[in-house]
């Protein structure tokens, strides 16, 4: 993903995004009231147990000037809980919503394949926040604490976002562009359709 990360960086400098300094990360005790409920309803949804969940993600993939950042989506966040956290009322005007539902049902193996397992599937912060987990790759029941996490810090990012914390851009490897799947592209195993990018930012862009 780093590598992918790197290329998509290069591609979106040479169009001419100018690369800024990261917005903080979203933390749910800094969240506004409203974006704070909908985060806890979602944890909720998703198993949490943790009474007063201490959540914060990671950094933003990339970030660009005029408050842009810019999220690369691969394997790891296609399963049942990304769908969950989409299938929500607010998430109906995020502009990657329908595409993400499509690739969360579509994709679901490629995670388990590559996320099934270890520290992909649980650690001990995600079981303390979503409880223990189900038997490696088997979703039905208890399921990965790991995956849950990953939904709802991916939520947390889509409804900072939605509330004005940033302007937003998500890309997924699943992606077409120009015919071509936009992971194949960073791997360097297809060349690059520049009008199709562009086309997929302007459709992708919040806020």
């Amino acid at each position: 993903m780093g590598a992918q990360q790197d290329r998509l960086g290069g591609i979106l400098r040479g169009m001419g995004f100018s690369e800024a300094d990261q917005p903080p990360r979203p933390k749910l005790a800094a969240m506004p009231p409203e974006a704070r409920e909908k985060v806890i309803n979602l944890y909720r949804a998703l198993g949490g147990i943790h009474p007063d969940p201490p959540l914060r993600t990671g950094p933003w993939d990339s970030a660009y000037a005029g408050n842009l950042v810019v999220e690369l989506d691969e394997s790891a966040h296609f399963n049942r809980y990304r769908a969950t956290t989409l299938e929500t009322e607010w998430a109906q005007r995020l502009p990657w919503r329908n595409s993400y539902i499509t690739y969360a049902a579509e994709f679901e193996d490629d995670c388990r394949k590559g996320r099934g397992y270890g520290g992909y599937w649980t650690n001990a912060s995600t079981e303390r926040q979503f409880g223990p987990p189900g038997p490696n790759g088997v979703l039905d029941g208890a399921g990965s604490p790991r995956w849950k996490q990953r939904a709802i810090y991916d939520a947390m990012r889509d409804i900072t976002a939605l509330h004005g914390g940033v302007r937003m851009v998500r890309l997924s490897i699943y992606d077409d562009l120009g015919g071509v799947p936009l992971g194949t592209v960073l791997s360097g195993n297809a060349p690059m359709d520049a009008n199709a990018l562009t086309a997929l930012i302007d459709q992708r862009t919040l806020g």
